[in-house]
């Protein structure tokens, strides 16, 4: 029993040796079987002679397309989005009249607080007067072609009676009044500035003149001409009538008889007669005072002023018989918008900077330099 269980253990031993050997042989067998492949080399891949990526001449043409696109894109986005009058071709064809003058922006009356009170009121005042304060500039010379376009524009015989306004509030009306009438008083002739805003009053704060008698007092019967009368001793030929206190109902005064039997006196007494009237939109007073008048003329704010605001006055002013002698477009940043080019540039420079170039100060009221 003993000799049978040693040789049954020798047998097992040697029967299990014998798989293994022969897994081995086989897994031997099935490597050598893969190894033998029909896979053989055609053709010896070659470098390429310029890389793939990136392909710069591509992109950059790309990308050129891309931003052409889009550049007109937002161009055409700004234009439809921007309502406001940029051009003064733009702005004879939607007021229907012709140009007067291009007024470009007055930068240091705008880094001035915009209302005429206080302090900075003050400045902001003397500022506007850019005839008196600054004579030999750009703005003070747009002025001076503003009257000469004026006193052209019915020849042989000037509009006697001229109401300044425009669509909305804040467009410059007032300081346009303001230098138009200057500018008529320093030719010699007698003129008179009439403050008809009777709802805000700027011309007798600008002129730091009294707002006492005035217009309202007039057309009430409270005070006669004479009495509400102020001569401007800078220009000795310019004499204002304030607005004077203000009324509850400015539209009734304005178109009562008394307004229309004031204003024949004041044509037999003055050569010129400029009225600052309220915007056309808002109230109905430049209405009722264009009826009155000889001529007005129209401001238009550039970069601010709404093409619809515009158009709907312009109806406004047709519909009552108005002689619209031209338009003024204001507040032009000839920097930005590149009207005139660098010839505006060069002739800023070299025509109306003389007081910078020699370091003479300009005398307030006193003859640009020839």
């Amino acid at each position: 029993m003993i000799q049978h269980n040693l040789l049954k253990r020798e047998s097992d031993t040697n029967q299990q040796l014998y798989d293994n050997l022969l897994q081995r042989l086989k897994e031997a067998t099935v490597s050598a079987g893969l190894r033998a492949t029909n896979i053989h080399v055609v053709d010896p891949a070659r470098p390429p002679k310029s890389p793939i990526r990136p392909q710069k001449l591509h992109n950059i043409l790309v990308g050129l397309m891309v931003g052409l696109v889009l550049g007109l894109a937002l161009a055409f986005a700004k234009e439809a989005v921007d309502t406001s009058i940029q051009s003064i071709d733009e702005a004879e064809r939607l007021a229907n009249a012709p140009a007067l003058a291009v007024v470009p922006l007055d930068r240091a009356l705008r880094r001035l607080t915009p209302s005429l009170s206080g302090n900075n009121g003050k400045s902001a005042a003397m500022q506007g007067l850019a005839l008196l304060s600054r004579p030999s500039s750009a703005i003070a010379e747009s002025f001076r072609g503003l009257v000469t376009s004026v006193v052209l524009s019915t020849a042989p015989q000037p509009p006697q009676t001229l109401l300044i306004t425009s669509s909305t509030a804040r467009e410059g009306k007032s300081i346009t009044a303001l230098n138009l009438a200057i500018a008529l008083a320093q030719r010699g002739e007698p003129t008179l500035l009439i403050d008809a805003d009777m709802r805000n009053p700027r011309i007798a704060e600008s002129l730091t003149l009294v707002n006492g008698p005035g217009l309202a007092s007039i057309l009430t019967g409270a005070h006669d001409i004479e009495s509400a009368l102020q001569q401007f001793p800078p220009v000795p030929m310019l004499w204002a009538l304030p607005s004077g206190p203000k009324p509850p109902d400015p539209a009734h005064l304005l178109s009562s008889s008394a307004m229309d039997s004031m204003l024949q006196e004041l044509r037999k007494r003055f050569k010129f007669v400029v009225i600052d009237s309220p915007p056309v939109l808002p109230v109905t007073d430049a209405m009722i005072l264009s009826t009155l008048v000889d001529g007005v003329i129209f401001i238009v704010e550039s970069g601010a002023t709404v093409r619809g605001a515009v158009t709907r006055a312009r109806k406004i002013l047709q519909n009552v018989g108005t002689t619209v002698l031209g338009v003024v477009l204001n507040k032009v940043d000839v920097r930005n918008n590149g009207y005139c080019g660098d010839y505006t540039h060069y002739y800023n420079n070299h025509y109306f900077g003389d007081s910078k170039r020699t370091g003479k100060p300009e005398v307030a009221g006193s003859p640009p330099p020839s």
